[in-house]
């Protein structure tokens, strides 16, 4: 990739851990942190970062540049960054919905050239502490490139998003926020929604005695809100529709408590799928 010059604009759990990640693969690379203050004060003492600042300004130079804000935070980012960045650059992101970022990027001048990205990592808990530099090792990292994209800027940031680890997927913008509304959107919101229901029912004195399953069941219940209301925000109709789908199955099931024909149904099927995702997570971290 030769001397890589990156900036990161939003330096939390995930841009924090791409810095990271790039710094180990290319020792060599100038990293550019850009956030609030006291993230970028942290970057420093750090070491996560050569370079730090609060303006988007701060990123020209870079010859990527990756948006890892919230995702209406990204697309106003967008917005601006050709009056905010001056040169040229290969502009990326890695939001949990891509249709309203894509389509804010067609607005760009051609010097500024993006290409939408998403890797498929995480943890129950964000900010910049919680980074490291092995989360994308063997996760996928999907890329939603435009028509005018350009073959070789599409072949840089494979060979940039293989170097974090993580293995490159292309995908068109609308196929993705659909299948992440099922994947990823509606998990979210249903173990939250879960833990709320279960926490203001069983109180403090409740969940002191409960075992090993409901935590196991509810871990991304400690997200922050503010990444998931955005991404509800951008992808509201594929949400709508998963919600729905789910809040069917369980009438199915609280119908036909007394029988159990629906429950073994719904529990049979879904222990299927388990064995379909657990086989899956085998094959895709397989050197």
């Amino acid at each position: 990739m030769g001397e890589l010059k990156l900036a990161v604009i939003g330096f939390g759990l995930i841009g924090g851990s791409i810095a990271l990640a790039a710094r180990q693969r290319w020792p060599a690379a100038h990293i550019t942190a850009i956030d609030r203050q006291p993230v970028i004060d942290a970057a420093l003492r750090q070491r996560v970062a050569d370079a730090v600042g609060t303006s988007v300004a701060q990123a020209a130079g870079a010859d990527i540049v990756v948006l890892s804000a919230p995702v209406r935070q990204n697309v106003r980012i967008l917005a601006d960054l050709a009056r905010d960045l001056a040169g040229e650059a290969l502009i990326t992101d890695v939001g949990g919905t891509k249709l309203a970022t894509v389509d804010a990027a067609r607005q760009l001048s051609a010097r500024l050239r993006f290409i939408g990205g998403h890797p498929l990592a995480g943890a129950a808990s964000g900010g910049l502490d919680e980074a490291r530099a092995d989360l994308f090792g063997g996760r996928p990292w999907i890329l939603t490139p435009q028509e005018t994209s350009l073959p070789q800027d599409i072949e840089r940031l494979r060979s940039f998003v293989s170097g974090l680890g993580a293995r490159p997927r292309i995908m068109d913008p609308a196929a993705h926020d659909q299948l992440m509304a099922y994947l990823s959107h509606l998990p979210q919101i249903a173990v939250s929604a879960l833990m709320q229901v279960v926490g203001e029912h069983a109180g403090a004195d409740g969940l002191h005695l409960a075992g090993g399953g409901l935590r196991d069941t509810t871990r991304l219940a400690a997200s922050p809100a503010g990444t998931w209301r955005d991404v509800a925000a951008t992808n509201v109709e594929a949400v709508s529709h998963a919600i729905d789908e789910l809040t069917a199955t369980l009438q199915r099931l609280k119908a036909d408590l007394t029988t159990g024909d629906e429950l073994q149904k719904v529990f049979d099927a879904a222990r299927r799928w388990k064995a379909t995702l657990e086989e899956s997570e085998t094959v895709d971290r397989t050197p």
